[in-house]
């Protein structure tokens, strides 16, 4: 048998296929956000610098979700600013 995903008391009683359910769910929370379908994606720039002002995800033109990231020197005028923020919005 397969060891089970996780060990804590409240998923014992689950199948491993509902702890890795779980856990799939648990890190959509924690470690980002759901993109819907994109066929494309537009990067804008801060000025001449590497720092990224927003990411436009776009599904046959339109946009599905923007990514906005924010850094501690708003906007920022030299290249490898230290972030701070990212957000994401869906029309």
């Amino acid at each position: 048998m397969a060891t089970p995903a996780l060990s804590q008391p409240c998923f014992v009683d689950l199948t491993p296929d509902q702890q890795n359910f779980n856990i799939y769910e648990s890190l959509k929370q924690i470690a980002g956000f759901d993109i819907p379908a994109y066929d494309q994606i537009d990067i804008s720039y801060y000025g001449s610098t590497n720092n990224i002002a927003t990411v436009q995800y776009l599904k046959d033109g339109n946009p599905v979700a923007t990514l906005t990231l924010t850094y501690a020197i708003q906007p920022p005028v030299a290249n490898d600013a230290n972030l701070t923020t990212a957000s994401v919005a869906y029309p």
